[in-house]
């Protein structure tokens, strides 16, 4: 009987494999695919329509010549069956599904940290930095660690399903881990974005900030989309950008709800979690010259925690 998958709900991965893989990625994404030839590091991505929109955002890493595109499970399907239209002739392999590959992430300064170490397992100590490696007492055990933004430090466990379920064994031997509000957490607190189906081909990439979080390479070659984005990037400053808020509401708000000024439109919801003492954070994206006012989302006034 197969070993169960253990994974991050409402985290999916495309893999991509094959002689031709990066130079099929490098033409699809907005980040330069070779960062990463080496498996020694992972990046960030944005992968955007025709109109330079996203319609994607990826944590990628590669381990075993493979390359792993997480994206949030809602748009998985669909993002798999719009890169297979490109792969047209090239030595490229695209599934939405690996049968034998678990992942889970746990957050450094903590006792899932030292249990790691205990099992076996070598820390990266550099942001967006991975290590593959295998276990102390079986070579065939492989496995891929990165660490990532987020509170305390987060580390990203990659590999085949028995490997990830020994080590999650001692890592949460009360089966607790990780689940995807606090994974989405991490990631809103990092401002961090992700594209939902709710958020797709909605926004330029810098709006959402992917140019100051390195997702975004202006040296690389042409890509979809690739025209709109450099224009905005040569053209100066964006109008548009994201941020980090609170806001003090009964229902939980929506990805893509309105963001008002005086009753105009001026922004939407990126990505939200309801804090321990109910109050909801946001990751939210509006026209710059309107972070200074008066922010209504759901009837309630958006907190501005970090413009920065």
């Amino acid at each position: 009987m197969a070993n169960p998958e253990i994974k991050i709900n409402n985290l999916d991965v495309i893999v991509i494999k094959g002689k031709d893989a990066e130079t099929f990625l490098q033409g699809q994404i907005t980040n330069d695919i070779k960062l990463i030839k080496d498996e020694e590091n992972a990046i960030y991505a944005g992968y955007c329509s025709p109109k330079g929109r996203l319609i994607a955002f990826f944590l990628i890493i590669k381990a075993w010549d493979n390359y792993f595109l997480f994206c949030p499970s809602s748009i998985t399907n669909g993002i798999g069956k719009k890169l297979s239209m490109y792969i047209m002739r090239s030595e490229v392999t695209l599934s939405n599904l690996s049968e034998d590959i678990s992942y889970f992430s746990f957050y450094g300064d903590s006792k899932e940290e030292e249990d790691f170490k205990h099992f076996g397992g070598t820390l990266p100590n550099n942001l967006m930095q991975t290590i593959q490696q295998s276990h102390k007492d079986s070579k065939s055990a492989f496995f891929s660690v990165t660490k990532l933004p987020g509170k305390n430090d987060r580390y990203f466990v990659l590999g085949n399903n028995k490997t990830i379920k020994d080590i999650y064994s001692d890592v949460y031997p009360n089966q607790g881990g990780l689940d995807s509000n606090s994974w989405y957490e991490s990631d809103i607190e990092s401002k961090i974005p992700n594209i939902f189906t709710e958020t797709q081909d909605k926004f330029i990439p810098q709006s959402l900030n992917l140019d100051l979080i390195n997702a975004i390479s202006f040296k690389k070659g042409c890509y979809t989309g690739q025209e709109i984005v450099a224009r905005t990037h040569y053209l100066g400053k964006p109008k548009r950008r994201m941020y980090v808020g609170s806001i003090n509401v009964q229902k939980p708000p929506k990805l893509g709800d309105e963001i008002f000024v005086d009753g105009g439109k001026v922004g939407q919801i990126i990505n939200f979690y309801k804090k321990d003492d109910g109050l909801y954070r946001i990751l939210f994206e509006i026209l710059i010259e309107k972070i200074d006012s008066d922010l209504m989302i759901c009837n309630s006034k958006i907190i501005i925690k970090d413009i920065s």
